[in-house]
């Protein structure tokens, strides 16, 4: 469904997509596949055709950009967001995060206890990336090492 047309300026608490950029440090051009996509869409646009997001939507997309460093594929991106769209409209957390118990959005207990599980399998998923990333910076931080040693007996042998 596309979104509708405003007459709503960015200072009317909707931002234009180059200031979604700056605020998740994304590119414009990764928000605009991600829209391609259907990850994300924003809230309107305006009468120029221009994107307007609301700060639920940067909410989204930060979630998003959090995902990015732990290579979580685009489904599983989806997975996530469609999690999370189901906790918040529980009345959960919106951009503060996600927050338990359910309400009627999420009533019945199977629902919950999937729910549950899924953020808990996407948990742990984040962790073992996460403890994947501290390996990494482990050895990146032994390469820099090695590389100024090789510079320090560079400068020693002119």
């Amino acid at each position: 469904m596309p979104a509708p047309v405003t007459s709503a300026v960015p200072s009317e608490g909707l931002l234009q997509i180059g200031e979604v950029a700056t605020r998740t440090d994304l590119s414009v051009r990764t928000i605009r596949h991600w829209e391609d996509i259907g990850l994300i869409s924003p809230s309107a646009r305006s009468r120029g055709g221009f994107r307007l997001y609301s700060l639920e939507d940067v909410a989204r997309i930060r979630l998003l950009r959090y995902m990015k460093p732990l290579n979580f594929t685009l489904e599983q991106m989806r997975e996530l967001l469609e999690l999370r769209d189901q906790v918040v409209a529980s009345g959960g957390a919106g951009d503060r995060g996600l927050v338990w118990p359910p309400s009627s959005a999420v009533a019945d207990a199977d629902t919950a206890s999937r729910v549950v599980l899924d953020l808990e399998r996407y948990t742990e998923l984040a962790a073992r990336r996460l403890q994947q990333l501290h390996q990494q910076i482990g050895e990146v931080e032994e390469f820099v090492a090695q590389l100024r040693e090789e510079v320090n007996r560079g400068r020693g042998a002119s």
